[in-house]
């Protein structure tokens, strides 16, 4: 039983993994994986990007969209940050047979961000501003991220705003062949997926990024805690961790001069880490409870009562999740950094979580 947990949901096999490689104006791109096994999806247009890209060409980018308002729907553009697309893929996991043959999926993506609002004194190979800028990305297209709540009144007007996601988790700078990568993962609390990101600096104001999302399958698990004792994640982190150890980047010659110009500045390559605040573990712990009885049954409980974990339950894995783990070729911890959101006050709602 033991070999049977620890080989399932079974990974795609790296006998077929071939080079990818990529050109971005004069930085080389590559690493090993398989081809994409998409089967359940209508999508069928994975790893059709170019091979070669014009980084610093505008028109190649698209605004991203995020929640003004910590409204439900991603409606508003923030044009200062532009993302362009360089290579996506998906490869499905496979269950036994007995149990369903389908356990999941994980996503890849690799995009660079545009940061043009950047100060003119500031580059991104300066990991404090390499950390800021993303935190200020996410913050806007994740950690905002909202669901309408549960509501146990019927006469309740409130409208709640339950955070989606926990995170920054994990946080950490790890040395991938010669360049200094941030490190992150980012907890789904309803249901959704798991996020491991990788991102390093390309030039003063570019950032590439590598995002993987982990989509798990299990019966009776129709919520992210049941999901999570339903099945691991191990398999799914080590796949990850094949393509990143294959990952290489070379900078141009141009940009590396300009990397190692910044990089001889005081405090440039500090290590510093972010994190969630207390506040937000205990709102996350609150919303997985309430939300841990979606799509799952206790066959020892009568179908009238709560099938939702105890709230012990819930804080004991969380309080687990967010212990850090470090990675191989990580550097150790530095300072903690508070950052501010792109957004002003008066278009920040905090999501309203209640008592328990």
């Amino acid at each position: 039983m033991k070999f049977i947990k620890e080989a399932f949901p079974r990974a795609p096999s790296f006998r077929r993994a071939r080079k990818i490689e990529k050109n971005l104006s004069g930085c080389q791109l590559s690493f090993m994986a398989p081809p994409y096994s998409d089967p359940f999806s209508s999508i069928q247009e994975w790893e059709t990007e170019p091979d070669i890209f014009n980084v610093f060409d505008s028109d190649n980018y698209k605004p991203i969209k995020y929640s003004p308002l910590g409204e439900l729907e991603r409606d508003a553009e923030f044009s200062n940050l532009r993302l362009l697309g360089v290579f996506s893929s998906r490869w499905a996991f496979k269950e036994l047979p007995i149990f369903g043959g389908y356990g999941g999926y994980i996503g890849f993506g690799i995009e660079i961000s545009a940061i043009n609002d950047l100060p003119i004194n500031e580059s991104i190979h300066n990991n404090k501003v390499l950390l800021r800028e993303i935190f200020r990305k996410y913050d806007l297209m994740i950690f905002r991220e909202c669901n309408e709540g549960l509501k146990t009144d019927l006469f309740d007007l409130t409208q709640y705003r339950w955070p989606n996601y926990l995170g920054p988790l994990n946080s950490q700078w790890i040395e991938q062949d010669g360049l200094d990568w941030l490190y992150f993962e980012i907890q789904p609390l309803v249901s959704s997926f798991d996020i491991v990101s990788w991102h390093t600096a390309i030039d003063n104001k570019h950032i590439l990024s590598c995002h993987f999302t982990i989509t798990r399958s299990g019966s009776n698990a129709g919520n992210a805690f049941r999901m999570n004792q339903r099945t691991p994640w191990d398999n799914y982190i080590n796949f990850i961790q094949r393509i990143m150890d294959s990952l290489k980047l070379k900078l141009s010659p141009e940009l590396s001069a300009r990397r190692m110009e910044v990089r001889s500045q005081i405090g440039s390559n500090s290590k510093p880490s972010f994190s969630c605040t207390p506040q937000q573990i205990e709102n996350a712990k609150h919303v997985m409870q309430m939300w841990s009885g979606r799509g799952y049954t206790d066959s020892n409980r009568d179908k009238n009562e709560s099938h939702r974990a105890s709230p012990e339950e819930v804080s004991e894995f969380i309080d687990k999740r967010i212990q850090p783990r470090p990675l191989h070729n990580s550097y150790p911890v530095e300072e903690k950094m508070e950052v501010v959101s792109r957004l002003p006050p008066e278009l920040i709602q905090k999501p309203f979580t209640g008592l328990r």
